[in-house]
């Protein structure tokens, strides 16, 4: 089992690291794995960190850093340049899995984005609810206040800040509900919060 964590990196720090570094704490104290966070803080907190063979450096550029992991600790460091997206079409898709952890292996995921390949990202549904898109968490406006799925596929480390802030607030979302809002934010740690203001939602 190989597990990935995803961080953005910018004028040679690691936005949220310690969420980061709390959620894959609990990624190997679910496996009871032996969790070496020396080896996390040494290698990804340097300001002289650079992975071999890769044009970015941390001190220098802005960009998105994936780390692969296992029972053994850190097996891989990549680094892949951000690149910018629009996001307005969404399909509404029931889905019967799980992802609670973030796996290297994300096959439920690409199977979506090859058959509906029209659609720029998935609102998935799980018992009814909302959870996520494929690539982040949501959030939606009510013309008061940003609400977000009390359970999520995963649980971001970008949302996390943002309720510990006070700026969402979690509860339950059903399909029905998806009509009513005035706005919609994608949330994770490379698009940070943000805001869709015209959006079509397809069911």
């Amino acid at each position: 089992m190989e597990l990935i964590e995803t961080m953005h990196v910018t004028n040679g720090n690691i936005k949220n690291f310690n969420y980061h570094l709390e959620r894959v704490k609990k990624a190997y104290e679910y496996f009871k794995w032996k969790f070496d966070e020396k080896e996390w803080v040494i290698k990804l907190t340097s300001s002289r960190f650079q992975v071999p063979g890769s044009k970015f450096q941390v001190s220098k550029d802005e960009f998105r850093l994936r780390i692969t992991y296992s029972y053994n600790g850190i097996r891989n460091i990549e680094t892949f340049p951000i690149q910018k997206r629009e996001f307005n079409k969404f399909k509404v898709i029931d889905i019967n899995f799980d992802y609670f952890l973030k796996k290297k292996n994300r096959k439920h995921f690409s199977i979506l984005h090859s058959k509906f390949s029209a659609f720029d990202e998935f609102i998935l549904i799980k018992n009814g609810l909302v959870t996520d898109t494929t690539i982040s968490n949501l959030a939606f406006f009510d013309s008061k206040e940003w609400l977000t799925p009390k359970y999520p596929l995963l649980k971001g480390t970008k949302r996390a800040e943002l309720i510990e802030k006070g700026v969402l607030k979690e509860i339950n979302i059903h399909t029905s509900d998806l009509k009513y809002f005035e706005k919609m934010a994608m949330i994770n740690a490379i698009l940070g919060f943000y805001v869709i203001e015209e959006f079509d939602i397809i069911r």
